[in-house]
């Protein structure tokens, strides 16, 4: 707050520097006090001191003082002793409401051209897109003495899938692996699917710590998006059914997208995860995957925490959570659909969200994150 917005006719004081007004003068009493009681008190109302002069705080950085009010009760001994020696510092209630109202308009006018001020120094920021690069920079060191151990987690997990898809492809009896996945016993299962998303989530760490990943050319072919769609369903299924939450896959599609398929499948496995994640016990999951003149469409609809207008472009932010998803006290560290955003970009798609807050159950609301992509 600048204290040379306005010329204040009262004593006040402006971040603990003491100022004369324009009218009236600190009274000899208050150049002496030792107290300071007007400046202790965070009370934002008409008060009196023990020295019977009346006083008000006006916000955090300012307060008038050393004044008399004329209309102001109770009165006391020392009061009716300054109205006799300080005739001049007798003031209506009047006109330091008047005085206070405008200085508040100014603080507020002047707050505002400071949140203004921020907020486009912040949209600058984000549209420029320069936090990406200062947020790699920052993890990158961090990032890469962990790449070791991700590659070691891929490794471990490389042995893991192939040792359970020998015991699988041996034991038992079918034409290819998914009619062999439903004779095998539920650990079997278990170990199969929690190794393919292990997987998944490898990719995510491949990509924070390689995004260049995304783009490389060697990488780029065309595949279909459905069928991208069905893999991350089988992958979730497992777990899905753990929570008895129904999962439905609608729509026709048979659009290829051109990109890296390891990268896009991101996408899928950040919604579905989320959906896994905030979906209340025996609900449902909708996925949706189809061909549209504008690309091809695929959504995933369940009930997730309430999102509010403000947080809509917030929560595709780095470690960004929104504030119902942390009272919810899911873990989460708030990069998965930061990621799957930049994955999209790169993919010359972008992820929206909307909510139906009409539509709900146990505090969660029906949410939709939808992505466009464009045919290949």
């Amino acid at each position: 707050m600048s204290a040379d917005r306005w010329r204040l006719a009262y004593p006040h004081v402006v971040r603990d520097e003491r100022r004369q007004g324009t009218a009236i003068d600190w009274s000899e009493t208050c150049e002496r006090c030792p107290t300071r009681q007007c400046e202790v008190s965070q009370k934002e109302e008409l008060q009196l001191c023990s020295y019977g002069f009346n006083f008000q705080r006006v916000s955090s950085d300012l307060v008038i003082a050393g004044i008399l009010v004329k209309e102001f009760q109770p009165t006391t001994p020392a009061r009716t002793k300054n109205f006799r020696k300080y005739p001049n510092w007798i003031i209506p209630l009047a006109h330091l409401q008047g005085s206070v109202n405008s200085v508040a308009e100014v603080i507020s006018e002047e707050e505002h051209e400071i949140q203004t001020e921020k907020t486009q120094i912040l949209d600058k920021y984000v549209r420029d897109e320069q936090y990406k690069k200062e947020f790699l920079d920052v993890l990158k060191p961090e990032i890469q003495k962990g790449l070791s151990f991700v590659h070691d987690y891929k490794q471990i997990n490389s042995q893991i899938a192939q040792n359970i898809n020998v015991i699988i492809e041996t034991k038992y009896q079918g034409v290819d692996l998914e009619e062999k996945l439903k004779l095998c016993s539920h650990a079997e299962a278990a170990i199969y699917w929690s190794s393919k998303f292990l997987q998944e989530k490898l990719n995510v760490a491949r990509f924070l710590i390689q995004p260049e990943w995304i783009t490389r050319e060697s990488e780029k072919g065309l595949f279909r998006v459905h069928g991208l769609v069905l893999k991350y369903v089988r992958i979730y299924q497992h777990m899905f059914d753990s929570k008895s939450i129904r999962v439905s896959v609608n729509g026709h599609s048979v659009g290829n997208v051109l990109g890296n398929s390891g990268a896009a499948g991101v996408i899928p496995h950040t919604l579905l995860d989320n959906a896994l994640k905030y979906s209340p016990d025996r609900e449902r999951v909708e996925v949706y995957v189809n061909d549209d003149a504008a690309g091809i469409e695929f959504s995933v609809s369940s009930y997730g925490p309430r999102i509010e207008d403000y947080e809509e472009e917030k929560i595709f932010q780095a470690f960004y959570r929104g504030g119902h998803a942390q009272k919810l006290q899911e873990e989460g560290a708030g990069y998965g659909l930061y990621v799957a955003q930049l994955v999209a970009k790169a993919l010359r798609a972008s992820i929206t969200v909307d909510q139906n807050i009409k539509q709900m159950r146990e505090n969660r609301y029906w949410t939709t994150f939808k992505v466009v992509l464009p045919y290949g």
